[in-house]
């Protein structure tokens, strides 16, 4: 009876361990697909702050890579039955694990410097346009306008930053200010104008993504724990073969 029920959970672990890493091949090409996408066009998304969204798509792309290697080595080693592939598997995902973990690390250790990285990056530019915004250079204009379109703040503490005699005569602030400006709209209304701060918002945006690159891979490590445990369990249906 034990044995009979012994020889179930092995066979069921087989199964699901198959379907798990079919899960991963899909979800791997998923994220390589979706790490594409963002260096392609992660710059209509996300605002200019002198924080790179490249490197966090590159890892996404890495991780789906990891996943997809790992999907169909897992498959083919579970279907063949062949113990070393199985070992080799376990060993591998023990090493990925170890790695991920790491940079989780990182990304903790590493996540309050964001914060302040942004405030240095876009603090100047607001500030020139602030002091001369007719004759405000190109870049710092592309920054204000990158930041308070996509970030949807307005000056970097709120409407109110922008003091300067254009602006504080009509009431207006820049056009990207404005939800309802066009793009060739040099300024809008304060009225009209978002009501956060580009400070905090832009850094809540960055801050937003990290976390949300920092989920997806505790879910990919403990997907991968599980995929040991299967496979550490579907071993025992499998006579001993060389590998």
């Amino acid at each position: 009876m034990c044995e009979t029920i012994k020889n179930c959970i092995q066979g069921c672990a087989k199964l699901v361990l198959i379907l798990i890493n079919v899960i991963a091949l899909l979800a791997g090409i998923v994220m390589i697909a979706v790490g594409g996408f963002t260096i392609a066009k992660g710059n209509e998304y996300v605002p200019d702050v002198g924080v790179s969204v490249t490197p966090v798509a590159v890892a996404v792309i890495i991780l789906g890579c990891l996943l997809l290697f790992i999907g169909a080595f897992g498959c083919f080693g579970a279907l063949s039955g062949k113990h070393g592939l199985l070992n080799f598997y376990l060993v591998l995902l023990g090493a990925i694990i170890l790695l991920e973990l790491a940079v989780l690390i990182y990304g903790f250790v590493n996540k309050s410097k964001v914060e302040s990285k942004i405030t240095d990056y876009i603090t100047d530019p607001f500030d020139r346009v602030n002091d001369d915004f007719e004759n405000a250079k190109e870049a710092d204009l592309a920054i204000v306008t990158s930041v308070q379109s996509l970030a949807k703040c307005c000056g970097l503490t709120g409407p109110d930053f922008w003091t300067a005699a254009v602006f504080a005569a009509n009431g207006d602030v820049p056009g990207s200010c404005c939800a309802d400006a066009a793009e060739d709209d040099a300024t809008c209304k304060k009225t009209d104008a978002y009501t956060d701060g580009c400070l905090s918002s832009s850094s809540d945006l960055v801050q937003q993504i990290l976390v949300l690159v920092i989920i997806v891979i505790i879910a990919i490590v403990i997907f991968q724990i599980i995929c040991m445990i299967l496979a550490c369990c579907s071993k025992g249906e499998y006579e001993a073969v060389t590998a």
